[in-house]
């Protein structure tokens, strides 16, 4: 007993400061994106991209953002993205503050910040944007959005070990159940995870009283 005591005492120890670890699904890659303030004819308005047809969910529209590099914060990555496919200069795009942390397509965690661009010009690199638009929020905000619910089914793969669970092939596996939203604008529809950050953050504005400044 003594010596389960000591072991005990030595987990407790070793163990005091730990925080949560997300157990991340196979493959999956951490990404960050920058939902962007920007003044267009003198209003306040959130920048997107058209993702280009040459790279993965070609033709999509988007915040700026992409993967966590070895080593980044989540904010650095989301910074120097939105520099790269906006061929932006230093200083030019900076975080006013984290706002989401979601489940991407994939499984992996997303980190969304809000943030602003100075100045910008209307350039991007053609390798991974097709082209860039902005709608001012008070347009958004008189968006009434589409809704679909979805049922994310789990699907054992070949191989998969049923003679060590309860009922075998019978196991009743549990579906997650997932929303989108879908923004008709003239620019095509926004939805996705996209149409989902778009959606939150369109609630916080609201709960923090912005229609009334815009």
């Amino acid at each position: 007993m003594n010596n389960d005591n000591s072991l005990i005492e030595m987990i407790s120890n070793e163990f005091s400061n730990h925080r949560f670890e997300r157990i991340m699904p196979l493959k999956a890659i951490k990404a960050s994106v920058l939902m962007p303030l920007v003044k267009k004819d003198g209003e306040l308005s959130l920048l997107f991209e058209v993702r280009s047809r040459n790279i993965e969910q070609g033709g999509e529209i988007c915040f700026p953002g992409g993967r966590i590099e070895t080593g980044e914060s989540p904010a650095d990555a989301a910074l120097r993205e939105t520099m790269e496919e906006l061929c932006l200069a230093d200083g030019k795009a900076d975080i006013i503050a984290p706002m989401f942390k979601m489940i991407g397509p994939a499984g992996a965690d997303v980190f969304a910040y809000l943030g602003r661009i100075d100045e910008y010009e209307g350039t991007y690199s053609e390798a991974e944007v097709a082209s860039v638009f902005s709608i001012s929020i008070k347009e958004l905000m008189k968006i009434e959005p589409k809704v679909s619910d979805t049922v994310f089914v789990q699907t054992p793969q070949e191989g998969f070990h049923y003679e060590l669970i309860p009922n075998g092939r019978d196991y009743p596996w549990a579906d997650i159940k997932k929303r989108y939203f879908f923004y008709e604008t003239e620019f095509g529809v926004i939805w996705g995870m996209t149409g989902e950050l778009l959606h939150k953050l369109l609630e916080s504005f609201s709960a923090a009283g912005i229609e009334a400044y815009i």
